[in-house]
């Protein structure tokens, strides 16, 4: 480690390795001049130094990022997007469902008027489980009757309405086949006559026989007017000019509206008669005739056609369903005027249904 000469020596320290000149004479020598420890190696070592505490840092782990790795730019963006899509459609449909709300309003009914609906549902329930099946036989009994005397037997109002079968069976005699009558639709309306139980029945030739059975007596019994769609005279001979120049029709009508649209004044209806056993059929057209839009008369019509856009007749009768498309049922007085050139008016609207409604009128 050392190297004498007569003027000094050189010496390697054992503890930082530096190189230094000192004296020769150990005693002399003194310390490393850069560490400041004996060079030799030989003085007792310093204690050492407490340990060096080096603080690390921890990357903290990312909401939704259960790995801790960093997100990428890319991710957060369509996060971001996606948040966006959330929050505004929650918004649309906070809209949509306030505006609906405000435009039908739930309404609740008060409990004696929930209980009294629930009442009627119940009656009607009852009155068809008690009474369809009679009505059916009645039904078949009808059609199968011989002659007009057993017929009206039947029927509403028989001594008030076996003069009118009479008349209407010279102009249409023939009647719908009681075999295979199988029931179709049933339900209970509510008229000022009282109930009724409205009835659609299939025949076994595929036809079909619409009946409304009303209580007399104690007995339900078949509406023939509304039945037979009686009128007092025959709507082909009354259009070709045959007969009376007045009569009283159950007819179908449909708005006649031209190319250049509806007619802001009138309402131009054509008038139809009715085939039996082919509800969805309308035969013999009349000219058109026009009424007044803004009358009494042309505002009921005007209502019925809004109504049958909805499938609803009258009472809340379904049996409309089943006519020909945009035609509603009228029971009417219609006038003739005119040999070569015939002119018909409408005089009267009696009702937009064809039922009589004898205890009403």
């Amino acid at each position: 480690m050392a190297v004498s000469d007569i003027s000094g020596a050189w010496y390697h320290c054992s503890r930082c390795g530096s190189l230094f000149k000192a004296a020769a004479d150990a005693g002399r020598r003194g310390n490393c001049p850069d560490c400041g420890g004996d060079p030799s190696g030989e003085q007792e070592p310093q204690e050492a130094a407490g340990p060096v505490r080096v603080r690390r840092k921890i990357r903290k782990k990312q909401e939704g990022n259960p790995d801790g790795q960093p997100v990428r730019r890319e991710d957060r963006g369509k996060a971001r997007a996606l948040l966006v899509f959330v929050v505004a459609w929650m918004a649309v449909l906070g809209i949509g469902a306030v505006t609906l709300k405000r435009k039908w309003p739930a309404r609740e009914l008060p409990d004696d008027e929930a209980a009294e609906l629930s009442t009627e549902a119940l009656e009607d329930q009852r009155l068809i489980q008690d009474e369809l099946e009679n009505c059916g036989k009645r039904l078949t009994e009808f059609l199968g009757a011989a002659n007009i005397g057993t017929r009206a037997q039947h029927v509403l109002g028989s001594g008030r309405t076996v003069a009118r079968m009479a008349r209407v069976q010279q102009f249409n005699p023939s009647n719908p086949l009681a075999e295979g009558l199988s029931v179709e639709e049933v339900r209970v309306i509510r008229t000022p006559a009282g109930r009724a139980l409205e009835t659609l029945w299939k025949t076994g030739n595929g036809g079909r026989i619409e009946a409304v059975f009303f209580e007399e007596d104690g007995e339900w019994k078949i509406d023939w007017d509304a039945f037979a769609r009686a009128g007092t005279e025959s709507w082909p001979l009354f259009l070709a000019g045959r007969g009376p120049g007045e009569g009283e029709f159950r007819l179908l009508a449909r708005e006649r509206i031209s190319s250049k649209g509806r007619d802001e004044q009138y309402i131009g209806l054509v008038l139809y008669a009715t085939r039996t056993g082919r509800p969805g059929e309308a035969v013999a057209p009349s000219p058109e005739i026009r009424v007044e839009r803004n009358s009494p008369m042309g505002r009921q019509i005007e209502e019925a056609f809004v109504a049958r856009q909805q499938g609803v007749g009258p009472f809340g009768s379904r049996l409309v369903q089943h006519d020909p498309d945009d035609m509603i049922r009228l029971r009417v007085r219609i006038r003739r005027e005119g040999e070569d050139e015939r002119v018909f008016h409408l005089d009267e609207l009696f009702a937009c249904h064809w039922l009589q409604l004898e205890a009403a009128e």
